[in-house]
């Protein structure tokens, strides 16, 4: 049960998912405790009807009412994958979601897409993954105004996730001194990956924030300092066996929103030809 599972993530670590994936407009909280990640890898040219066929899971939920909300992404740089987040307080919460749906009528539908589903995918996993605040920034933002996520994939040489602890806490303190208004998220991955695997989450609003983390490169090696630059290089060498950074856009179309999203921002509103034909039909004579 492919959704069900997703419902029920340079110089170290300068990049985020900041606020909760469900964060409500108004105050957003801090980043969930626990974040279901279900990873689809996309067969070349299947990325359109791989779109439209994810299209169904968004109408069975809403027409369910189903109360947990997921957010998806679309891979713009490395392997073409379509992501599907969603966020829990505990495991607890995540199982509970699981037990749910086995025992929804949402079940025979589900389990019909995602049979479907397979004829777009060359394979798929499931991840789950526990915040760490004490790695984390503090800033927050309201993830329902961004539309990107760049994500960073640390894989730890096993018994080192001290080393990675350690840059985590210098590029912290860095920005810290600086006073550079970023905001990251770190999750360390419980199950579903290689360990150790840590993934570090940067929403932005447009690609402009790229360039702006470019430009403040040098004031934060400058502040950072030249014994601290050497220990870096030192811990990623020892710990680090790779690092992979992408660019993830995101995509209202394949997404279930919550209200609260949707009255946040119209970029998650249904698009206005499904609701102007909607209305149409409603609205036409019976032959």
């Amino acid at each position: 049960m492919k959704k069900t599972l997703c419902l029920s993530v340079g110089m170290g670590l300068s990049l985020s998912m900041a606020s909760g994936l469900l964060a409500q407009a108004a105050a957003p909280p801090g980043p969930p405790k626990v974040l279901q990640i279900y990873r689809e890898e996309v067969k070349p040219g299947k990325g359109p009807a791989h779109e439209k066929w994810e299209t169904g899971w968004p109408k069975a939920y809403g027409k369910a009412k189903w109360p947990t909300n997921y957010l998806a992404i679309v891979s713009m740089t490395g392997p073409s994958e379509a992501w599907f987040l969603s966020a829990y307080d505990s495991f607890a919460a995540w199982g509970k979601n699981q037990a749910d749906m086995d025992k929804s009528t949402l079940k025979a539908e589900d389990e019909r897409l995602t049979q479907g589903d397979g004829e777009f995918l060359s394979n798929a996993r499931s991840i789950v993954a526990a915040y760490r605040e004490d790695l984390s920034s503090k800033t927050m933002v309201n993830i329902p105004t961004m539309r990107y996520f760049r994500i960073v994939t640390y894989r730890v040489r096993p018994g080192h996730d001290s080393d990675f602890n350690d840059a985590a806490k210098i590029i912290k303190a860095t920005y810290e001194k600086t006073g550079m208004d970023v905001s990251w998220s770190v999750y360390q991955i419980a199950s579903g990956m290689p360990g150790p695997t840590y993934l570090v989450f940067l929403p932005m609003k447009s690609l402009d924030e790229v360039d702006s983390f470019v430009a403040h490169s040098k004031a934060n090696q400058d502040a950072m300092g030249e014994e601290n630059m050497k220990k870096m290089g030192k811990l990623a060498s020892d710990g680090y066996l790779s690092v992979e950074s992408n660019l993830f856009a995101f995509n209202p179309k394949i997404s279930y929103p919550s209200k609260e999203w949707i009255a946040a921002d119209p970029f998650w509103a249904p698009a206005p030809a499904v609701a102007a034909k909607k209305e149409s039909a409603k609205a036409a004579p019976k032959p």
